[in-house]
């Protein structure tokens, strides 16, 4: 296996299982599948659905992937040969679909990315795109689903928060999968929402949430002068919005950080 891909293929029979369940498929779903490796969890998940596009990049893998395929003898498995990143999800499928994923953990930021869009540009598919399911770092699921007032919470959770409601379903340990990683992993579920909060300025949310997580420790209206430089001007527009100056940016929920963007 190319280290490069950060591939760890989930081989535990009873985490499969555990997954399956989870998912909660039908007998009409489409699947989009995330790394499909060796095609495990992608024959279990094709006997009870619609359609599986299983998305495989590492040439060894998808060896064996198309082995297992022909083995089942599956005709509702279409392979894609190619990195997630690159493939456009609008032109897979015009119904709703799932995303399940055991995605490399070096890349979620960018799958994020690739799945919502960014606050302000939702992603064309979103309106098809009802739940996603992901492996991923124990750590990062815990930014997902974070709260403010927490060490985890970071720009990270306020961008998927936005577009989705986050749960960590189970952990799962490093010997569920070939090769090992070094870190403990977690499934989640993001539910995605179907009716997003409008934008005024989402370049400038983007600023004032980079801006205050840049020194979270910082009081915010010290962390925001570095976008005003009069700090009377932001005094006052946060005492308009009944915000505490003392606050920091981990104590500050989506709603907050929209209303100061609006308000400057």
């Amino acid at each position: 296996m190319k280290k490069s891909f950060g591939q760890n293929l989930l081989v535990n029979n009873f985490f499969l299982e555990k997954i399956i369940s989870a998912v909660n498929l039908k007998p009409d779903d489409i699947v989009v599948e995330i790394g499909s490796g060796s095609g495990l969890l992608t024959v279990l998940m094709a006997k009870q659905v619609k359609k599986v596009f299983a998305v495989e990049v590492e040439r060894d893998i998808l060896k064996k992937l198309k082995y297992n395929t022909n083995q089942n003898k599956l005709t509702n498995i279409e392979i894609i040969e190619n990195s997630f990143l690159k493939i456009d999800l609008a032109g897979l499928s015009d119904t709703p679909f799932k995303v399940i994923g055991n995605i490399p953990y070096n890349l979620t930021s960018k799958i994020l990315i690739k799945l919502f869009g960014e606050p302000g540009s939702p992603a064309g598919h979103l309106k098809y795109l009802k739940d996603i399911f992901l492996m991923v770092q124990l750590e990062v699921a815990e930014r997902l689903a974070a709260q403010p007032d927490t060490k985890a919470y970071s720009p990270l959770t306020i961008l998927v928060q936005y577009f989705s409601d986050p749960a960590i379903l189970f952990k799962v340990p490093q010997t569920a999968f070939m090769p090992a990683p070094k870190v403990e992993s977690a499934f989640v579920h993001l539910k995605v929402k179907p009716n997003l909060q409008n934008i005024d300025d989402p370049v400038l949310l983007k600023k004032v949430i980079k801006t205050a997580f840049q020194q979270r420790r910082k009081k915010i209206i010290n962390s925001l002068e570095k976008l005003y430089s009069s700090k009377e001007l932001i005094t006052q527009r946060l005492k308009e919005l009944n915000l505490d100056h003392n606050l920091r940016a981990e104590n500050l929920n989506f709603e907050d950080f929209l209303r100061i963007s609006d308000s400057l």
